[in-house]
């Protein structure tokens, strides 16, 4: 026949007991501390001794935007520059008419200021209405200053080759007075303008 069991247990076997049971305990306590840091703080890390370890997270990767397209090159295309005012208008038919008539640049600067556009319109303009039959506000030559001896010799430059005087006729006339050709051509000019005649007939043929 069997012994019954003892219903009551001895002291050494219930303290085996709980140290058991407390152990579990303590191991579960831990277990679930160590997840409830990880949960909240996510950049530290538990270490023996239950001591959290702060750990540096790798910063985030630097995002380079694309870079806009370079510009298309220009084209190389030389600009077309305007035309001048005036130049249409400032055509040979209208020039001709214009120094025909006797006018001067000094009428054509004149011109200009009268009417208030560009040098090349107004002896257009003043051409046209010469071949139209019409007046100019400004007569040929009036714009001259007849008491600068410089505009005297231009003017006589002008109408010594206009008379159909020729470098030779100039050397002629040299010889005659003793002078260089350049002075001789000076002052048959000078003599022309002032409606004298020269000792040399011209051998060209005297501008129409």
């Amino acid at each position: 026949m069997k012994p019954l069991a003892s219903t009551t247990r001895s002291p050494r076997r219930t303290a085996a007991i709980g140290v058991v049971a407390a152990t579990l305990t303590v191991g579960a306590t831990g277990a679930a501390y160590a997840l409830a840091q990880e949960a909240v703080a996510p950049d530290t890390a538990v270490v023996a001794g239950d001591q959290p370890v702060e750990v540096v997270a790798d910063p985030p990767a630097e995002v380079v935007a694309d870079e806009p397209p370079a510009p298309a090159p220009a084209q190389d295309h030389a600009p077309v520059p305007p035309p001048v005012p005036g130049e249409e208008e400032y055509t040979q038919e209208r020039a001709d008419a214009f120094w025909g008539a006797g006018y001067v640049m000094e009428d054509a600067d004149a011109l200009a200021e009268l009417w208030d556009v560009p040098l090349l319109e107004a002896k257009g303009r003043a051409g046209q209405l010469l071949l139209d039959g019409q007046p100019v506000p400004i007569a040929p030559g009036s714009s001259l200053d007849l008491t600068d001896p410089e505009t005297i010799d231009r003017l006589g430059y002008v109408a010594y080759w206009d008379a159909g005087y020729t470098h030779e006729d100039g050397e002629k006339l040299a010889a005659l007075w003793e002078v260089d050709v350049y002075e001789a051509k000076v002052t048959a000019g000078r003599m022309l303008f002032a409606g004298q005649t020269l000792p040399v007939p011209p051998s060209g043929t005297p501008a129409s």
